[in-house]
């Protein structure tokens, strides 16, 4: 049940980011993958990803506290 639970939740804050490059970043991180490891696979700076990383946090935290 918190398995579940933690799935639901885990879907309905990817699927508030809105844009299909956000959530695979997300995803990746999730998953363990390196800030460069990303960066490489996306073919861009390595402050690309930790800004986009940045933006994902403060969504997800603006997300939670008005659930």
């Amino acid at each position: 049940q918190l398995a579940a639970g933690v799935t639901e939740e885990s879907n309905r804050l990817l699927a508030k980011l809105g844009d299909d490059d956000l959530r695979t970043i997300a995803v990746r991180r999730m998953e363990g993958y390196r800030v460069e490891e990303i960066a490489d696979e996306f073919g861009c700076a390595l402050r690309t990803i930790k800004r986009r990383l940045a933006d994902i946090r403060r969504l997800w935290e603006t997300e939670v506290e008005h659930d």
